[in-house]
């Protein structure tokens, strides 16, 4: 895996914090209505926050399966083809080095949070194709998506992300880029995504740095099976 090309190219952007964002977030979590009237009003689209259990997102639409920490060791979150939309998912592929693409289908709600929070969700639970890995653990678990104004989604994972994680530079790079990947490439209101762990900005996931936001880089994905072999 080309570490070094990943981390110093233009998929990474640097930003200086994120702690207004989440002062954000937190006053657009339920009960807090006024907060959510006074962004409307402004003639600006409201932040969408994704998270937190029986949080009602994308206009009234709650899907059972996306509300909450999610536990990665469920089965594939969503059986029935109603309402649906498929998405591409990618993960690492079992003999090289790229990630490769797995179709799967979610809710198709109104709020691209709650999308964007299923699409993590089913990264976690791991593909289903016995030609590719997992790229995270399956003990993490989603404790919310929010996705402000100039299309920056904040995930917020659980510590087994880390304490769990494998290690090694290659199987970062693909943890972070199968999760920048998937959300970018199926919701073109992502530009980027920056990870926060158990609810706070982390300096590195293990050796990777997390205090960047991610752009799409899909030059380390076998889109078409052609690299494998």
């Amino acid at each position: 895996m080309r570490t070094g090309t990943l981390l110093d190219g233009p998929a990474i952007v640097a930003r200086p914090t994120v702690v207004a964002l989440l002062a954000i977030a937190v006053a657009l979590a339920p009960g807090c209505g006024s907060s959510r009237d006074a962004a409307t009003s402004s003639g600006s689209p409201a932040p969408q926050v994704a998270g937190g259990a029986g949080d009602a997102v994308g206009g009234g639409e709650e899907p059972a399966a996306v509300g909450g920490e999610a536990p990665a060791t469920a089965s594939p979150s969503f059986i029935s083809d109603q309402n649906r939309r498929e998405v591409v998912l990618f993960f690492q592929e079992k003999d090289t080095e790229y990630l490769g693409p797995e179709k799967r289908k979610i809710f198709l709600t109104a709020s691209a949070a709650d999308q964007a929070k299923q699409i993590v969700v089913e990264l976690v639970n791991g593909p289903q194709d016995s030609g590719l890995l997992p790229t995270m653990p399956r003990e993490t678990r989603v404790r919310g998506l929010y996705l402000d104004r100039f299309g920056t989604a904040f995930v917020d994972l659980s510590g087994e992300v880390v304490t769990t994680h494998l290690g090694g530079a290659a199987e970062e790079i693909a943890t972070i880029f199968s999760l920048v990947n998937s959300l970018t490439y199926n919701l073109p209101e992502i530009k980027r995504v920056h990870l926060l762990v158990d609810g706070e900005e982390r300096e590195v996931l293990l050796h990777l740095d997390l205090r960047r936001d991610y752009r799409q880089d899909l030059s380390i994905v076998d889109m078409d099976g052609e690299r494998s072999g």
